[in-house]
């Protein structure tokens, strides 16, 4: 059988493509479009910086989330300054998560800029563990700053506890499939009916917990949490599954600490 030049290079380009595609110890695709990524086994967390080169900043030095240990009180924090405004209801299962996209209006005002609020997102079980005790949920209420691209997050902690009368509203209506959605412009609420009453919180610089993993985000993490039932918890993990990304190292990091 005879084989032309054309046919032998061909051949070879895609071998070279498959042998770039295993993943860790090898070099990132150079594109990150239709690349999967996970929790398990080889598209884990563990295999994110290898993926493709957008995903690079998985493997940095300022990674989310940690564990919240060695907290130094910083008397020139304050209150974080949160102008939320009622939004309507419009929920979107990533594949990932249960993400509530928020109305426009609303924001936090952290170091000197406004970052208006995005959207939030739930975890099952939580990333952040504080001084290493981890919660059954946790709440990323994800703040940017179009102009500068950078994020604040504010993360709430859920442990189970009374029944939860907001998300009481949002479960029957929670997306079941990847790319689900549920939209009522009508059903309204306020992100604020979601934090604690006591507002001390963790403050330190950190990065998105899933790809890109970008390194631009200030974390804002609530010392106390706030209650859900079991059977609460249980319909959001059921459709997310297990998305927590292991702790990262700290470094040479501080965490803030702030006493409301």
């Amino acid at each position: 059988m005879h084989f032309s030049f054309k046919t032998t290079f061909l051949g070879l380009s895609v071998l070279l493509f498959i042998a770039a595609c295993k993943g860790k110890d090898e070099e990132p695709l150079p594109s990150c479009t239709g690349v999967i990524w996970g929790y398990e086994d080889t598209d884990g967390p563990d295999y994110w910086a290898e993926l493709c080169i957008d995903y690079t900043p998985c493997g940095g030095p300022v990674q989310s989330p940690v564990n919240l240990l060695g907290t130094i009180y910083d008397p020139t924090l304050t209150d974080i300054a949160q102008t939320y405004s009622a939004s309507g209801t419009h929920i979107l299962n990533t594949g990932h998560s249960l993400q509530l996209n928020y109305d426009a209006g609303s924001s936090v005002f952290v170091d000197g800029d406004t970052y208006p609020l995005v959207q939030f997102h739930t975890h099952t079980h939580s990333e952040h563990a504080l001084y290493g005790r981890e919660f059954p949920m946790e709440l990323h209420f994800v703040h940017k700053n179009a102009a500068t691209g950078k994020i604040v997050v504010i993360g709430v902690f859920v442990e189970e506890g009374a029944e939860n009368s907001l998300l009481a509203g949002f479960i029957p209506y929670l997306p079941a499939t990847k790319n689900g959605t549920y939209d009522d412009a009508t059903a309204t609420f306020s992100a604020l009916s979601f934090m604690p009453a006591d507002k001390s919180y963790f403050k330190y610089a950190g990065s998105l917990t899933t790809p890109p993993c970008s390194e631009v985000v200030t974390w804002v993490v609530m010392e106390h949490s706030i209650t859900a039932s079991a059977a609460q918890i249980a319909a959001f993990k059921m459709l997310e599954n297990e998305n927590a990304r292991p702790h990262q190292a700290l470094g040479g990091r501080t965490i803030q600490y702030h006493k409301g």
